[in-house]
């Protein structure tokens, strides 16, 4: 690790909320979290299921509909939803690996297909829901994949995106190894990934479950020594430059909601839960944008120029 005035402090704040007793006040729990096995992740995350059916059931119900997921991980999510009602559930992701695990647990009832950064290899027009969670942040190409989500809906189908915008106190995705808050607005992602791969080699550092081997529990090779993986990890997206998106997508915005914290890790979150509804302070307290896109039922038309018919000479 670079020995500069920057890495030491951020390597030393990082150090204080790992260890008693500031570890109660970072995003890893002291005792049990939900990074200490993939069984505890999973469960975690299934436990929003009934936070994002609220935010759904206004604008659509899955009932019978074919509803895709968009960077659906395994397909956790999309068997929690199976349990509430039934549809066509597609689960697409870019990576291989948890496509297959998805395959082994869930490919009896849900269709798992392969994505690239561009593609989404589905037919046109055959999709009533798309949904994506906590996915848009790492779209290395989001303008491709949008107007790809726009292709594969059906007219008049939704797109329901939820996401963290980059600004908020999570945006470094490193919460398990840096776990105080906005590390990223303090110091360049950069120092932070030099940090971090600093503390994956200390002993004392016990990795999160998705960075050890399922089968021997050993720590995989450290994860933050790839510059080239983490640029591509995230887009830095914000509040702003995500609805600039919209405006160029051949999708009708029919909701959104900046939606504050909701104090699950610390209840003295709830008192800064309206700073996120605040101007130019949004990004920065907004635990998650919500938006609701919609195909038009009829593709508007195109403008065509007509050349007049030429007057015969006289």
């Amino acid at each position: 690790m670079k020995s500069t005035i920057g890495h030491r402090i951020c390597y030393g704040l990082a150090r204080a909320f790992l260890a008693p007793p500031l570890n109660r006040f970072g995003f890893r729990a002291p005792v049990i979290s939900r990074y200490d096995s993939v069984q505890l992740y999973v469960q975690d995350r299934l436990s929003t299921i009934s936070e994002f059916r609220s935010l759904f059931s206004p604008f659509v119900t899955f009932k019978n509909k074919t509803v895709l997921d968009l960077g659906c991980s395994s397909g956790y999510l999309l068997d929690g939803f199976l349990s509430q009602e039934p549809f066509n559930a597609i689960g697409v992701d870019i990576s291989a690996e948890v496509l297959m695990r998805g395959r082994e647990q869930y490919g009896d009832r849900i269709q798992f297909v392969q994505s690239t950064p561009t593609t989404i290899p589905m037919p046109s027009a055959s999709v009533d829901i798309v949904y994506t969670m906590d996915t848009v942040e790492h779209l290395s190409r989001p303008r491709e994949i949008f107007l790809e989500i726009a292709r594969v809906l059906k007219p008049g189908g939704l797109a329901l995106v939820h996401f963290g915008p980059f600004r908020n106190p999570y945006g470094s995705h490193m919460e398990d190894i840096i776990p105080f808050p906005w590390p990223h607005i303090l110091f360049s992602m950069t120092t932070l990934r030099e940090v971090a791969a600093c503390l994956y080699d200390s002993p004392n550092y016990s990795a999160a479950c998705y960075s050890r081997d399922e089968k021997t529990g050993q720590k995989k090779p450290n994860p933050y020594l790839d510059a080239a993986v983490w640029e591509t990890f995230l887009n830095h997206m914000s509040i702003r430059r995500f609805n600039h998106l919209c405006d160029e997508l051949p999708l009708r915005k029919v909701h959104q909601e900046r939606i504050g914290f909701g104090g699950r890790t610390f209840k003295i979150s709830r008192l800064i839960r309206g700073l996120a509804k605040v101007p130019l302070l949004d990004d920065f307290f907004c635990k998650a944008l919500y938006t609701v896109l919609q195909k038009p039922e009829v593709a508007p038309a195109v403008r065509c120029r007509v050349t007049p018919p030429a007057v015969p000479a006289a």
